[in-house]
């Protein structure tokens, strides 16, 4: 009987909590006539814990005057980068949207590549400053082509072949 009282509080307890035992984003990047386009799909409580890691205050991303803060944008452009040439600032991208829907925060955001590259490098290292077992999907499409690549702590750097 006293397993069982255990095993019901461990239950109540754990609805309690916040977090969630999964720390991925997925972010698809379209590249066409010179333009690319990205979606990144992120739970919305990982950036929570990450402004509150580097700013010990609690914010709420579920009000939109707080995605407009700079930091959102200043760590995004620390954290994934894409250049032409390895070892290159990476491109400007411009933020189109930042929307949250449940517990999903999607950025969606473009940018434009002056020169015909024969291929690009990805750096996304995304959360994996605040969560050790983050994962960062990445699907690139370029001429009805896609190619996945997954980045976490141990690889945060890919090629992307375009020719």
């Amino acid at each position: 009987m006293r397993v069982i009282g255990i095993l019901i509080l461990a239950l109540f307890l754990s609805s309690w909590t916040m977090a969630h035992p999964l720390h991925l984003s997925i972010t698809n990047i379209t590249y066409e006539n010179g333009k690319l386009k990205i979606s990144m799909k992120t739970f919305r409580d990982d950036w929570e814990v990450a402004y509150f890691h580097f700013h010990s205050k609690p914010i709420d991303f579920k009000n939109p005057a707080n995605r407009k803060i700079p930091w959102v944008e200043v760590y995004l452009n620390e954290k994934f980068k894409i250049s032409h040439q390895e070892g290159v600032p990476g491109l400007e991208f411009l933020i189109d949207t930042i929307q949250v829907d449940a517990d999903a925060l999607t950025i969606v955001m473009h940018s434009t590549i002056s020169s015909k590259p024969n291929s690009l490098y990805i750096y996304n290292a995304l959360l994996t400053d605040i969560f050790p077992d983050q994962t960062n999907l990445v699907i690139f499409g370029f001429n009805e082509r896609e190619t996945g690549i997954k980045f976490d702590v141990r690889k945060q750097k890919a090629q992307v072949l375009l020719k």
